[in-house]
């Protein structure tokens, strides 16, 4: 298997040619492999079982949860380095904001040389060109997308939705406003840290 991509219209470059219209390659995710299926999977190639695999990992989430939590950046063996992102409200003066004041933004994932290298050279191909675009599907279709995947997801951003739905930025944030105003969704953080939520 490899991984596939399929080709979105971008307004990102300007075209006289083709009206600013332009097609960029993007991966197209299989799907989602649950915990489950991973830890079933390590059992079959390593020997360790499953129960064993989620005890080592409950450990490590706990250890990650904790040394991420006492400002330290945390180094998960080859894969990759994890940071905190913090933010805050804008302010002239750093005196006019408190600790209490400075909020989560989003967990960084910086990934590792061999994992660049690995996943540089994997094999890419095309998906069906009998596959739906997304692009075309209803809102009701886009929201859903959106919805499943803050299922799996603690957040989404705006480039998130794009994604997933094959939508351009404007396009996207006039769905996510509409969203926000529905009431299911809502928007954390500021300027480039900004977030979506599912608002329970």
């Amino acid at each position: 298997m490899a991984i596939q991509y399929d080709f979105y219209e971008t307004s990102e470059f300007q075209d006289e040619e083709n009206d600013g219209r332009q097609l960029r390659a993007r991966a197209v995710s299989r799907g989602t492999i649950s915990a489950e299926k991973l830890y079933k999977r390590v059992q079959q190639v390593s020997g360790f079982k499953v129960a064993e695999s989620k005890g080592v990992m409950a450990a490590i989430t706990d250890m990650v949860l904790f040394f991420l939590s006492e400002g330290y950046n945390v180094q998960l063996d080859e894969l990759g380095f994890l940071s905190v992102s913090l933010t805050s409200r804008r302010v002239k003066n750093r005196r006019e904001i408190r600790a209490e004041s400075v909020e989560f933004s989003q967990l960084n994932f910086r990934a590792s040389k061999k994992v660049r290298d690995f996943l540089t050279y994997a094999e890419k191909e095309k998906v069906s060109t009998g596959r739906a675009k997304s692009s075309k599907l209803p809102v009701e279709k886009r929201a859903q997308l959106l919805k499943d995947f803050l299922g799996t997801h603690p957040f989404a951003t705006r480039a998130d939705y794009c994604r997933i739905t094959s939508t351009l930025k404007d396009k996207a944030m006039n769905d996510i406003h509409a969203f926000i105003e529905e009431g299911w969704l809502r928007k954390y953080g500021n300027g480039r840290t900004v977030v979506y939520l599912l608002n329970t």
